[in-house]
């Protein structure tokens, strides 16, 4: 009948451990993502959106395979935002840009993913530079390193 405090020191024992590993999960992914790798220039994905001035001079973002049909039909004045830094959306996902010094970076996030990429304008066109891509691949490698040490950490503590 002295089962109850046993499982509560259990319950405690597994709560703690469950809490250590979400910390350890967000440590894992914050450090990831900042190092996750750039990818040097390649192909332009076509859904990716291009952040450009519209035709009632607001800020859009223009899917980069349809620029020449948003020239065509007079959607969009330039390619070279009027602020340098700010934030629009196209559908559902949320666009972001900053002009560094001779090119742009442009950020399209959701909430399961965020593709960054850096381009230059030459004569109005953008010319791919680099690119990052982050998904749920990150939080999977967050997830294993948080589990590795996590069995680390109480390995080390039951040798003690």
């Amino acid at each position: 009948m002295s089962n109850g405090p046993q499982l509560s020191n259990r319950f405690a024992a597994i709560f703690s451990a469950f809490m250590v590993f979400c910390v350890l999960v967000w440590l894992w992914g914050l450090g990831l993502f900042m190092l996750w790798p750039w990818n040097k220039g390649g192909e332009w994905l076509p859904d990716f959106p291009i952040v450009a001035v519209c035709a009632d001079d607001s800020m859009c973002a223009v899917p980069q395979g349809k620029l020449k049909e948003a020239r065509a039909a007079g959607r969009i004045k330039s390619l070279q935002p009027t602020e340098p830094v700010g934030e629009t959306f196209h559908e559902k996902i949320a666009v972001q840009w900053k002009q560094l010094p001779g090119k742009m970076e442009v950020k399209a996030s959701a909430w399961n993913f965020q593709t960054t990429v850096r381009y230059r304008l030459d004569n109005d066109t953008p010319v791919l530079i680099e690119y990052q891509e982050i998904g749920g691949k990150v939080f999977l490698y967050a997830m294993g390193g948080a589990f590795v040490t996590l069995l680390l950490l109480y390995a080390r503590k039951l040798t003690k």
